[in-house]
């Protein structure tokens, strides 16, 4: 049995790989550290390693760690959790593609064209290998979703939508659904907004958010008083992203209201205004101004006047 000590030295290096993740820790040795966690034996910080590695997409060395993690990891929900960590290589390469639609927004490529190839390739030939498990299958999906404009890819996320054998692998179309503008997916998402499981409700819920479906606006306010929060977490934040800029200041006050003992739903409401400034700021041709990360950035810099 785990000690105490043990514990409590596992919760500063979860603590720690937080960090790393937010960026707000030494970003020149944050790669080393990372390397160092994926070879961890606890599969809790493992996970948390590859979580946090999203943002280091650029570090060739690391994602091939994570590439060759997602091919051979004993560990299922690991291999699966790394799958996943590669659609960042994919959502960073779409430049490289030929037929990126002209309205997709894509960043400049951090990566090297051939180990995004490479990574592409790889998804590709476990999407629906036999040889895999439907779990670690169902995060490949979640990498390729961000090709789901591509006709191959699109028939895959909704077949995967259709005949998923349980709610985790439908959660995981829904999320790729999110990735890409697609009136039928947009359809489904609105649809599955009236599911009557949970995690489904949360992911249709944030893929609202991630495509911005106004048409979601009502369904996502009754979410907020729905009885689990992390359901009411995840409305409340997709409903900055998409209700009338008008209505939304006196909406999230009654949500204040509603919830004056949930910290979690306070921590929604923090980010919920934030966008709800950001949309603000677009609409009247401000430049973006995030205040938070600004007074973020300054006690950071208090606390460590040196560097």
């Amino acid at each position: 049995m785990e000690n105490a000590a043990s514990r409590d030295g596992k919760s500063e290096i979860l603590k720690r790989i937080e960090a790393i993740g937010n960026r707000e820790s030494d970003a020149l040795d944050s790669s080393r550290q990372l390397m160092a966690y994926l070879d961890a034996e606890d599969t809790e910080v493992v996970l948390s390693a590859l979580q946090a590695a999203g943002g280091f997409v650029s570090d060739l060395p690391l994602f091939e760690k994570i590439l060759a993690m997602a091919a051979a990891h004993p560990d299922e929900e690991t291999r699966g959790m790394a799958a996943s960590c590669l659609g960042n290589v994919i959502y960073d390469g779409l430049e490289y593609e030929d037929d990126l639609p002209d309205e997709a927004e894509a960043p400049a490529p951090s990566v090297d064209p051939e180990f995004y190839a490479t990574v592409k390739n790889f998804l590709f030939s476990r999407i629906d290998a036999l040889m895999e498990s439907m779990e670690v299958r169902r995060r490949v999906l979640e990498a390729l979703g961000y090709l789901a404009w591509k006709p191959d890819v699109r028939e895959m996320v909704l077949r995967y939508y259709r005949e998923a054998p349980n709610p985790w692998v439908k959660v995981s179309a829904l999320y790729a659904m999110g990735l890409v503008r697609d009136p039928v997916f947009e359809r489904i998402l609105l649809e599955e907004l009236y599911s009557p499981n949970e995690h489904i409700l949360i992911e249709a819920a944030h893929a609202s958010h991630m495509l911005q479906l106004r048409a979601a606006e009502k369904r996502l306010e009754e979410l907020t008083r729905h009885p689990s929060v992390d359901v009411r977490y995840e409305a409340v934040v997709a409903l900055a992203t998409v209700g009338d800029l008008e209505r939304l200041p006196a909406v999230l006050r009654g949500i204040e209201a509603d919830n004056k003992d949930s910290d979690d739903i306070a921590e929604a409401l923090q980010q919920a205004r934030t966008l709800l400034k950001q949309r603000s700021m677009m609409k009247d041709g401000e430049d973006l101004w995030d205040d938070q990360r600004v007074l973020d950035e300054i006690d950071e810099m208090l606390d460590n006047p040196h560097g």
